[in-house]
């Protein structure tokens, strides 16, 4: 008669089996993981894998990144250190237009004042009847 080993005397077989099913677990992980990442990113709008678009390649509002001189001259107006004035002459001559740019921002100069006409006298008051 042959004597077969039972369960935990086998030897390297229960040791393999168990390995290949850390292994399994760990794979099956992955792939949820893997899962989870692209749909989060389809939910955003973004292409999956690499040279996908940035948060801001669907943007309704997107504003095309500014030279970096009008970076530096819009951070110089926030920063107050130049005038309304200097700042829309400056831009015009960086963008190669004659005059300033005018936009949402430009003050406009108020409407020139209307002489007034002189009002008319009320009969009677002329100061002749007394």
């Amino acid at each position: 008669m042959r004597h077969y080993p039972g369960p935990g005397m086998g030897g390297g077989s229960s040791l393999l089996w168990g390995f290949m099913g850390f292994i399994g677990t760990l794979v099956v992980l992955a792939l949820l993981a893997l899962l989870v990442v692209y749909l989060v990113k389809r939910a955003k709008g973004k292409k999956f894998g690499p040279g996908g678009s940035g948060p801001l390649g669907h943007h309704p509002h997107h504003r095309p990144p500014m030279p970096p001189a009008l970076q530096i001259l819009d951070e110089r107006l926030a920063r107050g250190e130049i005038e309304v004035e200097d700042y829309m002459t400056r831009k015009a001559a960086l963008l190669g237009s004659g005059g300033p740019v005018p936009n949402e921002w430009t003050p406009q100069a108020p409407p020139p004042p209307q002489p007034e006409a002189p009002a008319p006298k009320p009969e009677g008051e002329d100061g002749a009847g007394i």
